[in-house]
C-alpha cells in the first residue's frame, strides 16, 4: 500500500477516512509543505475543499508538487485552483446542476454508465488549458431531467463541465469533496463509490473502507399501532424549532421560515431562509397547541398564545378598507396569500373547537376570513394572493362578481376548510356558503383540478378540507368526495405508507420545470415523496376524516401515514436538522434526494411551518381524538 501524504487546511471527511484505514498516512497543513521531505511519500491528497476559497499553491510550493508528479506518483488534487497544465479563474456555485457519470477505461465500481449525483448547491472550477488525454468521470449539467439516471451519448455528455477526470498518475476534482459526508453529497452510495475510487487511487490497490453512518439517518420500516407510538417523534420534532434557532423569542416574533436547499460543502452548514412568515408562525403555534392539549406542557402553551398573539397583533391590519387582512410575511408586507392566511389561523379555530376555554383570538380569524371572502370570486374560489397596491375599489369589486378564482387545492382548499370549521364553531353562516360552492367548483373539475405541483399535492390537499365540508354539511355527496379522492391517492401508495409523487399528463404548473417552483419528479414512478408540498397534509387529513367519519379505513391510513413520517424524519447530530423533515424522501433509498431543480426548496430543505408543523399537529390530532 502507498504512503499517502495528505496536504489540506484542517481535518475532513476523506482525511479521516484515509487516515483510519491506509497504513502510514499523514495529514499536514498547506503552510508545513516546505519543512516535510515528500522522498518518504508514494501518494499525495491535496484537498483544497475545506478552505475558503479554491487553493492556490505558492509559487516554491508548487515547484515541489510538480516534482512530485513528474515523479510518476499518484496525486489527487480537489478544489485546487492550478494543477497540471489546468487552472481556474474561481469556483462558481452550481445551484441546480447536477453531476453525470461516464464509464470508459477507468471505472468507478458501484457506479453505472449514466448515474446522476447531487452536490447539493456545490462549488465547481472550470478549468481552462487542459489537455485532452483525460478521461472525464463526472461532468456537472444544468436542470438534469430525470430522478437518479440518464441516457447521454457522447455528444450530450461532452457539453458538461469536468467534475472529476483522471489522466495517468493525476486524479482532479474539481468540487468540494472532502467533506462529503457533512456536505450531504447524494445518494450517499454513489458517492461512497466515488470515495472509494479516490482512495484506492491513491493507495495503489484496493482498499476496504468502512464509512461512518451519514449525517442524516433515518429508522428502518417502522409500524405505528397506536396514536402514541408518535411521541417521541413529536417531542423530537418540537424539540428542533428551539435546538435549530427557528423559534423567535419564545414565539413572540414568530418563527423563521427555515432552512433553504443550500448546504455548504466546507462544513455541511444550512443556509437559513430568514424571512418571518405568517403562516409558518400560525402552523407552528397549532403544533405547540396540539402538546399542550395531549401533554398539559405549559410551556408549549405559552409559546402557542405567543405565536397566535404574533399572527394577529403584529401580523393583520386592524383598521381601514383593508381590515381583517393577514399579511404574508415581514418583507411581503403587502401581500395576502389565502391558503397562507388559512393554514395560519387554523390553529385558532381549532382551538376554537378543542378548546374553547382557550379562546383569545377567534374573532380576529373571522375577520381575516371576512377580508378573504371579500376578495372571492361570485363561484367561491380566490385568486392565489392580492397584493394592497392593487386592491382599488373597482378591483375589489371585479373580484367578488367574477368567477376570479382558481379551481387548485394547492390555493383554495384549506381556505375552504378554515371557512368551514369558522362557521361550525359560531362563526357567520355565510363562510360555510363560500366553502360549500368553492370546494364544489374543484371538484366539478376533478381529477383535473388546476395543478401546482403535482396530481399527489391536489389529492393530499383535498382530505382535510372535504373531510370538513361532509361534517358541516353531512351530505352523500360530500361523503363521496372524500372517499373518491383517497380511493384515487391508495393508487400511489407505497409499502412504507407514504405516497409517491405522480402527475398524469404532467400537467402541473411546477413540473418539469426550470428557473422557478418545481416539483421534485422527473417521471412518474420515480421513488420520490415530497414532504413540503403532498404527504405533510396526510397525518391531519386522515385524523380528521376519522373524526368526522368514524370509519377505521382513515384510522389505518392514518397508522401508515404515521409509520412513514417516523421513518423520514431526521435523526442526526446536527442541531439544524435532529427532528425535522426535509422536503424529499427517496423511497429506494430511505434518504433525502430527488430533482433539485426548485429555485429556493429543491431536496434538502426544511420547512418550518408546511413541512415540520403540519406533521406534528397531525401526529398530534389522533391522539386528541382519541382521548
Amino acid at each position: 500500500m502507498n504512503k499517502i501524504l495528505i496536504l489540506s487546511h484542517a481535518e475532513s471527511d476523506l482525511s479521516a477516512l484515509i487516515l483510519a484505514h491506509c497504513k502510514g498516512a499523514c495529514l499536514a497543513r498547506f503552510e508545513e509543505l516546505q519543512a516535510l521531505d515528500l522522498a518518504g511519500f508514494d501518494a499525495l491528497a491535496v484537498l483544497g475543499g475545506n478552505g475558503e476559497k479554491p487553493y492556490a499553491f505558492s509559487a516554491f510550493d508548487r515547484q515541489r508538487i510538480d516534482a512530485f508528479q513528474t515523479a510518476g506518483k499518484p496525486v489527487f488534487f480537489e478544489y485546487v485552483l492550478s494543477c497540471g497544465l489546468g487552472y481556474s479563474e474561481t469556483g462558481e456555485r452550481m445551484t441546480h446542476h447536477r453531476m453525470v457519470y461516464r464509464e470508459g477505461a477507468a471505472r468507478i465500481a458501484g457506479l453505472t454508465d449514466g448515474d446522476v449525483l447531487d452536490g447539493h448547491c456545490n462549488e465547481l472550477l472550470t478549468y481552462w488549458n487542459r489537455g485532452h488525454g483525460e478521461q472525464i468521470l463526472l461532468s456537472y449539467f444544468p436542470y438534469v431531467p430525470a430522478h437518479d439516471h440518464i441516457v447521454m451519448d457522447d455528444e450530450a455528455y461532452a457539453k458538461g463541465t469536468r467534475a472529476l477526470f483522471v489522466e495517468k498518475n493525476e486524479l482532479v476534482c474539481a468540487f468540494r469533496l472532502c467533506n462529503f459526508r457533512r456536505a450531504m453529497l447524494a445518494p450517499r452510495k454513489s458517492f461512497e463509490a466515488v470515495i472509494c475510487y479516490v482512495v484506492d487511487f491513491l493507495a495503489g490497490e484496493h482498499v476496504s473502507l468502512q464509512f461512518l453512518p451519514p449525517v442524516c439517518e433515518h429508522l428502518a420500516q417502522t409500524r405505528v399501532k397506536e396514536p402514541m407510538d408518535v411521541s417521541d417523534a413529536v417531542q423530537a420534532g418540537l424539540a428542533w424549532f428551539t435546538r435549530a434557532g427557528i423559534l423567535l423569542d419564545e414565539g413572540r416574533n414568530g418563527v423563521l421560515e427555515g432552512f433553504s436547499h443550500h448546504v455548504d460543502a466546507r462544513n455541511g452548514a444550512r443556509a437559513i431562509a430568514p424571512t418571518i412568515r405568517t403562516d409558518c408562525s400560525g402552523e407552528t403555534g397549532g403544533a405547540y397547541l396540539f402538546d399542550f392539549l395531549v401533554t398539559g406542557n405549559e410551556e408549549s402553551r405559552r409559546r402557542f398564545e405567543a405565536l397566535e398573539d404574533f399572527c394577529f397583533d403584529a401580523m393583520q391590519v386592524k383598521e381601514g378598507r383593508l381590515a381583517g387582512m393577514v399579511r404574508w410575511s415581514n418583507v411581503a408586507w403587502s401581500v395576502c396569500y389565502g391558503d397562507d392566511v388559512a393554514r395560519a389561523i387554523l390553529p385558532t379555530l381549532l382551538c376554537k373547537k378543542l378548546a374553547p376555554e382557550m379562546d383569545r383570538h377567534f374573532a380576529d380569524a373571522v375577520e381575516a376570513l371576512r377580508f378573504l371572502v371579500d376578495t372571492t370570486g361570485s363561484n367561491g374560489l380566490r385568486v392565489s394572493r392580492t397584493d394592497q397596491v392593487k386592491l382599488t375599489e373597482e378591483k375589489l369589486r371585479e373580484l367578488r362578481e367574477t368567477e376570479s378564482g382558481l379551481p387548485t387545492a394547492h390555493h383554495n382548499a384549506f381556505y375552504h376548510a378554515a371557512l368551514l370549521l369558522c362557521a361550525m364553531n359560531g362563526g357567520p353562516k355565510e363562510y360555510q356558503t363560500v366553502a360549500e360552492k368553492g370546494l364544489s367548483a374543484i371538484m366539478a373539475t376533478y381529477p383535473g383540478t388546476l395543478r401546482e405541483t403535482s396530481e399527489t399535492e391536489e389529492l393530499c390537499r383535498l382530505v382535510f378540507p372535504l373531510a370538513a365540508l361532509y361534517e358541516a354539511t353531512g351530505k352523500a355527496e360530500h361523503r363521496e368526495w372524500l372517499y373518491r379522492v383517497v380511493t384515487d391517492l391508495a393508487r400511489l401508495q407505497h409499502a412504507s405508507g407514504g405516497y409517491r409523487e405522480w402527475d398524469t399528463g404532467y400537467t402541473a404548473n411546477c413540473s418539469r420545470r426550470e428557473n422557478g417552483e418545481c416539483a421534485l419528479l422527473a417521471e412518474n414512478g420515480d421513488p420520490v415523496v415530497d414532504l413540503l408540498y403532498s404527504n405533510n397534509w396526510l397525518p391531519l387529513g386522515f385524523a380528521y376524516a376519522y373524526h368526522v367519519t368514524g370509519d377505521r379505513l382513515f384510522y389505518t391510513k392514518w397508522l401508515e401515514i404515521a409509520g412513514f413520517m417516523l421513518r423520514a424524519q431526521i435523526h442526526s447530530d446536527e442541531a439544524q436538522m435532529d427532528g425535522a423533515w426535509a422536503r424529499a424522501f427517496d423511497l429506494s433509498r430511505d434518504e433525502i434526494h430527488g430533482v433539485p431543480h426548485d429555485v429556493g426548496w429543491a431536496p434538502c430543505c426544511i420547512e418550518s411551518g408546511w413541512t415540520v408543523a403540519e406533521i406534528l399537529m397531525g401526529l398530534q390530532l389522533m391522539t386528541l381524538i382519541e382521548k
